[in-house]
């Protein structure tokens, strides 16, 4: 393996920060992240479905879905705990693929909301130990994520 490839696998604290406004209040956008029907419209990527959902919004609730091609060739599920729950305000996710809210987690995503003229400011950081090549494909899916976030909630207005 030359040392251009072993530099490309290794595991890296990132931390990725999106700012949104949506031009809703923060009830609807807080809905958006609590409600399992409505979230799993839009926390998706194309060609794609969010299912089974477990959603205990709460401090050490469970957290936890599958995304699945439509084909079905293809699964992947994500799971944790919510470790801050603020209503209407903040969010905090661990995710882990451990069965307990006491293990180490493998990232951690904030969710804050803040009322703004027009709507609602959300500020997203998601932390975490991945690959370079992993962090860019995680931004770019993300930003595709809140962009069919913005377009529901636009449709919602």
């Amino acid at each position: 393996m030359s040392e251009m490839e072993t530099m490309e696998t290794v595991e890296t604290p990132h931390e990725l920060v999106l700012t949104d406004t949506f031009p809703v209040s923060r009830d609807e956008v807080w809905a958006a992240w609590t409600d399992p029907a409505r979230f799993a419209t839009w926390w998706v990527g194309p060609g794609f479905r969010t299912h089974d959902l477990v959603m205990e919004v709460e401090p050490r609730g469970r957290f936890a879905a599958k995304q699945s091609s439509e084909a079905g060739d293809f699964t992947m599920p994500f799971a944790g705990f919510y470790v801050d729950v603020v209503p209407g305000e903040r969010l905090v996710l661990g995710l882990s693929d451990e069965p307990s809210p006491d293990e180490p987690m493998r990232t951690e995503m904030t969710v804050t909301l803040t009322e703004v003229d027009g709507g609602t400011r959300q500020e997203f950081r998601q932390t975490g130990v991945v690959t370079d090549e992993h962090f860019a494909a995680l931004e770019a899916g993300t930003r595709v994520f809140f962009s069919q976030l913005g377009a529901q909630l636009a449709g919602r207005s």
